[in-house]
């Protein structure tokens, strides 16, 4: 009792001395870019429908990606369910995703009453690896999800090749990578569909939502009547939402994110006496398939409107992470971190837009302990396979000791942000200095 009010103790003073940090980066790019006016229109928008702002949306969210479209819902994963169960994907079939994946993806696949084999990750990209997709593919496999991580594109080409000499259903993942290419080709392209997400630790933030992206009109034209038979997310969820949104685009900057914590904490607190609705969708990160609000769902027409800004920002935005991205790699390859990095970094046939620069040596965790007075540590991916699972793995179908490669490694990751604006990289890189020597 005395050791566990101690530990509190620590915790509460940690938080309160982070929340003192002139400069503490995390791992979210809020909206301190919109006005009142901004934030006033899309706040008239919530618990509204307006269809053409969500198809608006779709339709240049697709330009992003390339010459196909797009079809959004509340979040990513319901997109992922919803082509699944188009392709009829069901008890007796295997999906193979990523070991290094979140469990929100494994519930999707388990939702269809399909099995969710996990295939292991390339150390050069910390994306899928072709060779361990085709040692994990059976007879019963109905889809391979090739996963890009960080921005940085896997190994697809390979990926591709198999899938189509097994008549595969090949969807990229590309949850965490918008814009980056392989020798010219933007990833989305290469399998037939692709998952993005739009949730606020994703590339391009609407808080919550994502998008299947397909160059199949026919698939396209299905996706769009699964959507059309959606409901609505609740007008109370809408609203929980955007006051997380207001949130966010205040303090997710460099000059006031080490205040959210404590934040948080009091506004858990108050929920728990009030009951308040929750601020966002995380109710299927376990193996059940009940979740307090409909699933799959429609895209809230808030967070499209909020989408059309972020995507008139894509280019300048891609081009700052990009910028981010050079100054913290030449910061890192002065140091001993910097044998550590992935070969992806260094391999001129890809196009890289990051999320996260990432990599895992020897003493990562030591590393993690050193920069957490100025970088939001807990937000580390993948430091084991399947994150954010609720209850053990296994519930989830992973055993421990499929995927060697992600547990060895990911205990030592090491994540470090790329989206936030590029006038703040030097603290980041003055902090870092006395880190990775």
């Amino acid at each position: 009792m005395i050791n566990s009010s101690i530990k509190r103790m620590r915790q509460v003073l940690r938080l309160i001395q982070q929340a003192l940090q002139p400069y503490y980066f995390g791992f979210i790019q809020g909206h301190a870019h919109l006005d009142l006016n901004d934030l006033q229109q899309i706040g008239q928008l919530v618990g509204l429908k307006d269809d053409e702002i969500v198809a608006d949306f779709e339709r240049q969210f697709a330009k992003l990606v390339g010459t196909g479209e797009a079809v959004a819902f509340a979040t990513a994963r319901m997109g992922f369910y919803s082509i699944m169960r188009l392709m009829g994907v069901g008890k007796g079939d295997e999906v193979i995703l990523l070991g290094a994946t979140c469990a929100v993806m494994a519930n999707a696949v388990l939702r269809t009453g399909a099995t969710p084999v996990f295939s292991d990750i390339d150390p050069d990209t910390f994306g899928s690896s072709s060779q361990s997709i085709i040692d994990c593919a059976t007879p019963f496999t109905r889809m391979i999800v090739a996963q890009h991580s960080f921005g940085i594109p896997c190994n697809i080409e390979a990926i591709v090749k198999f899938a189509k000499s097994k008549s595969i259903f090949l969807l990229e993942d590309c949850a965490l990578t918008l814009g980056s290419e392989v020798n010219g080709l933007a990833v989305g392209n290469f399998g037939d569909a692709a998952l993005f997400s739009t949730d606020h630790s994703k590339p391009l933030n609407t808080l919550t939502g994502g998008l299947i992206y397909t160059k199949n009109v026919k698939l396209a034209q299905r996706l769009r009547v699964s959507q059309a038979a959606c409901p609505d997310l609740s007008v109370a969820r809408q609203k929980a939402l955007y006051r997380r949104f207001l949130l966010e685009a205040n303090y997710c900057v460099p000059s006031r994110y080490g205040r959210l914590d404590l934040i948080d904490i009091f506004s858990l607190i108050r929920k728990g006496l009030i009951h308040a609705e929750g601020d966002f969708l995380a109710d299927d990160f376990g193996e059940t398939d009940s979740a307090p609000y409909p699933y799959p769902a429609k895209l809230p027409t808030f967070s499209a409107a909020i989408g059309l800004i972020e995507v008139k920002r894509w280019e300048m935005v891609s081009n700052e992470r990009i910028a981010i991205l050079r100054l913290l790699l030449d910061a890192l390859g002065e140091s001993k971190s910097g044998a550590y990095l992935p070969a992806a970094y260094r391999n001129t046939a890809l196009h890289i837009v990051p999320l996260r620069l990432a990599w895992s040596e020897p003493g990562g965790g030591n590393i993690r302990t050193s920069i957490r007075h100025f970088i939001n540590i807990s937000w580390t991916w993948f430091m084991e396979p399947i994150i954010g699972a609720k209850g053990p793995l296994k519930n989830l179908g992973y055993c421990t000791g499929e995927c060697p490669i992600s547990e060895r490694i990911g205990p030592d990751m090491v994540n470090l942000p790329c989206n936030f604006d590029k006038q703040d990289v030097d603290k980041l890189i003055f902090r870092l200095q006395g880190v990775c020597a």
